[in-house]
């Protein structure tokens, strides 16, 4: 298949952007109401720091990653990527 001739979907790109942000906003408010620390969340989600960072920053989002913390913060998958009312 030539893949010259194909367009690119910016809109499916932009929706990419917009839920790397929504998820980056639930995962440091979830952290942060959890009052548990990198370390234990880490314990607790069998994530890397580092990982859990990622997900902080919207970034290499995985729906294992976010099973995982859902888990050990105690949350629905699903919550991870509903807009917060501001």
């Amino acid at each position: 298949m030539n893949m010259n001739n194909v367009a690119r979907n910016n809109y499916s790109e932009f929706l990419e952007f917009q839920l790397g942000e929504i998820v980056s906003d639930n995962v440091k408010r979830f952290v942060f109401e959890s009052g548990f620390t990198a370390q234990e969340i880490s314990y607790r989600s069998n994530l890397s720091v580092a990982t859990i960072n990622r997900l902080k920053a919207g970034e290499h989002l995985s729906i294992r990653g976010i099973c995982a913390l859902a888990e050990a913060l105690n949350k629905q998958p699903e919550a991870f990527f509903v807009r917060a009312k501001r």
